[in-house]
């Protein structure tokens, strides 16, 4: 979410000042008509509906420029802490979708060690004269239960 520009927080004022104005011209508000219907609703019109129709006048209290000046801040302040808020939960989101991406990763490196493990007969090492050195059927199976432990820390098992 972008922040809001210079030009965003000066139209809200400036409407705020217009609005100001327009109400500040009248002084009170035009010319209401009350008719009950048949069924009992009460309907308010600009116009009379009905021969019956009570003429209300309704007072209408100027706008305090002052307090539409700091309601004005105010909104412009949360609008910012908004955008801050909603930039940092978008860090955040993208920071989770890459730890799970690792996490994702890691679990099928230890799945495809274990299974491949698990698959092979006869377990080996190259030695330094390149010579196969296989291992024991005990150290074979300590292998794969490291792996198995591993795939499952990994996996979340």
């Amino acid at each position: 979410m972008n922040r809001p520009s210079c030009i965003d927080l000066g139209r809200a004022c400036l409407m705020f000042t217009l609005a100001g104005v327009a109400l500040t011209a009248r002084g009170y508000g035009d010319e209401v008509y009350k008719t009950v219907d048949a069924s009992g609703h009460v309907v308010y019109s600009d116009h009379p509906t009905s021969p019956a129709a009570q003429k209300i006048s309704v007072p209408v209290t100027p706008p305090d420029a002052a307090e539409a000046a700091r309601l004005g801040k105010q909104r412009a302040l949360e609008d910012a802490e908004f955008a801050q808020r909603s930039k940092q939960e978008a860090a955040d989101a993208s920071k989770q979708a890459a730890q799970a991406k690792q996490d994702e990763a890691r679990c099928t490196s230890a799945r495809t060690r274990y299974n491949y493990l698990m698959q092979v007969n006869r377990l080996y090492r190259v030695d330094a004269d390149g010579n196969r050195a296989y291992y024991s059927d005990e150290e074979a199976d300590a292998m794969r239960a490291t792996a198995k432990q591993t795939m499952d820390q990994a996996c979340g098992k």
